[in-house]
């Protein structure tokens, strides 16, 4: 996306701030009159001393004091408003992206480094704030105070001079135009090097136990290494670009001067007329410096800009029912002919499935990995949907539903679960907000956690870490678990979420979830056929379809898939 259009994009989402953007925007312009309003007045005044003339000095003091209060005012209102604007916009800016994309979870999640997003959410929303505070104002100014001042010294001093000084000023300050395809590349680069630096550093802080267990270190940081050796030599690609840009504008500046100030004597202007020109000339150096500095900053802003638009414009791959259907009559569940498949690929996941699950009872969906088992589980919670095909609950639509609707009746708890950091309750009320002690109890003791949470001094209000970091893989399995059951799902799908519980563990939180929960829809992902139960209803997928089903008794006797699956444990 061109920048014209990422302007355009940016302006749009905050147009309710522009009214306080035009004060920053009309501060700055008056701000920068004034300095050269100082200037034009010494130099006057000096240029009249020195030719002879007469000066009242209290006169000239006031003249100078008088515009440097109102300089600075001027300027303080252009900061006060421009960062008023910058951070507000920040602020909805961050809100937006949160709110565009938590619609598009879990599929925009999926198979994204969680350290990658959290730059965009956070560092380059920061990036845009030069946008807003450093660009617009700076950008008008140095339209309109170069045109009024050249024009005034043309008319009121010396065409010769105003002609003389105005070629070296407009080349300083369309130089960053010039320079900016290369700019703009450099900056995108940059900005994507960057993003794989955070996700490879977000990488190896969630798997630093994995690294360290298989002796991958040294690989990890020569790897970290050469990402790092990346990001700097992008960096310095573009900060030779910046250098040769600034030495060009500084040089043009130079001859703003020297040249002014030969034609004048060389002509045999008037001292004071030559002074004026070389003090305008002087005075012009903010303009041209605010372009050049808002410039280098605001080809990152555009590459942060279009990271984050890439996030907040993106669809959403589960969308709202626009007419909600009828409300499920029960809590069964039902694939009718359902081909699926994840985002970017190029083979189905699952092929024309059906399978009944009936409502109350506890099933098991089995298989070898990489059959299809999790993406069942992704189509019960609409975390993903079906190419073709249906799936219903209580025979009803999934996609007639509202989301709410459908993840207040369907609970999903996976095999890698997440816990937030903050106390064990404020982990176990994220989906019941509400939920009271007792609640919260019967789910941990549902969970088999109860013996564990009698030896924590504090009880309930133990803090946790984020992701669970302070907690063995069994616990953080059951305090997932505990979290489901807090708000009474009507279906709970548990994509292989006790498979680091040992035997004895896992058979008794079924044992007391199938005696507290009666009537709870209970649909079990697992790769252990030999813990299934003999009298359970059993699905058995292999490369994306139900190849088996029936009760595990009668799989095992049939000595099909099921038992060539059961002998392989």
């Amino acid at each position: 996306m061109t920048r014209l259009r990422l302007t355009a994009w940016l302006i749009g989402h905050t147009r309710q701030l522009l009214p306080p953007l035009v004060v920053s925007v009309l501060a700055r312009i008056a701000n920068q009159l004034l300095a050269v309003a100082l200037l034009t007045v010494t130099a006057a005044a000096l240029g009249q001393a020195a030719t002879g003339w007469a000066v009242s000095v209290p006169s000239v003091i006031g003249w100078l004091a008088g515009l440097a209060i109102a300089k600075a005012g001027l300027r303080y209102l252009e900061h006060y408003a421009g960062h008023w604007v910058a951070f507000t916009a920040l602020q909805r800016l961050r809100e937006l992206f949160f709110t565009r994309l938590i619609p598009q979870a879990p599929a925009a999640t999926t198979g994204r480094a969680g350290a990658e997003l959290t730059e965009r959410a956070t560092r380059d929303i920061d990036r845009i704030e030069v946008f807003f505070a450093h660009a617009l104002p700076p950008a008008a100014s140095a339209l309109v105070v170069p045109a009024v001042t050249l024009t005034w010294l043309g008319v009121a001093v010396d065409g010769l001079l105003a002609a003389v000084t105005a070629p070296f000023v407009a080349i300083a300050l369309l130089l960053p135009a010039w320079s900016s395809p290369a700019t703009w590349r450099a900056a995108r680069h940059v900005a994507t090097v960057r993003g794989a630096l955070a996700a490879r550093v977000g990488d190896d802080i969630q798997g630093t136990r994995e690294v360290l267990a298989f002796g991958a270190q040294h690989a990890r940081l020569r790897d970290l290494d050469d990402t790092g050796r990346a990001l700097t030599s992008a960096r310095e690609h573009a900060a030779v670009i910046r250098a040769q840009r600034t030495m060009t504008i500084v040089l043009l500046q130079m001859c703003s001067l020297i040249v002014p100030l030969a034609i004048g004597t060389m002509a045999g202007l008037p001292p004071t007329e030559t002074a004026v020109a070389l003090a305008v000339a002087v005075g012009l150096w903010g303009p041209v410096r605010g372009v050049e500095g808002f410039a280098s900053g605001l080809d990152t802003a555009f590459a942060a800009t279009d990271r984050i638009r890439q996030i907040i414009d993106a669809e959403p791959t589960i969308r709202d029912s626009d007419y909600p259907g009828p409300v499920p009559q029960h809590s069964g569940v039902e694939l009718r002919g359902v081909t699926a498949r994840h985002p970017g690929s190029d083979q189905p996941t699952l092929r024309e499935l059906s399978a009944r699950f009936a409502p109350g009872r506890w099933a098991f969906v089995t298989g070898v990995s990489g059959s299809g088992k999790s993406t069942l589980a992704a189509l019960l919670a609409r975390g993903l949907d079906p190419e073709s095909g249906t799936v219903h609950l209580g025979g009803a639509d999934v996609r007639e539903l509202r989301i709410d609707e459908l993840r207040r009746r369907v609970a999903l708890v996976s095999q890698h679960p997440t816990l937030l950091s903050g106390t064990i309750a404020d982990n176990l009320r994220l989906t019941a907000p509400d939920a009271n002690e007792a609640t919260i109890v019967e789910a941990i003791t549902i969970a088999a956690l109860d013996d564990w949470l009698a030896l924590l001094p504090k009880g309930l209000d133990t803090r946790l870490r984020e992701r669970g970091v302070t907690v063995s893989g069994g616990q953080l399995q059951r305090l997932a678990l505990a979290r489901a059951l807090v708000h009474w799902p009507e279906v709970l799908v548990l994509d292989e979420a006790l498979s680091q519980l040992d035997a004895a563990t896992a058979h008794t939180v079924r044992k007391r979830l199938a005696r507290t929960r009666r009537g709870l829809t209970v649909i079990e992902i697992t790769h252990r056929a030999d813990l299934v139960p003999d009298d359970a209803a059993v699905f058995v997928i292999d490369r994306g379809r139900v190849i088996e089903a029936g009760t595990a008794r009668v799989l095992r006797s049939a000595a099909g898939s099921f038992a060539r699956l059961e002998a392989r444990i």
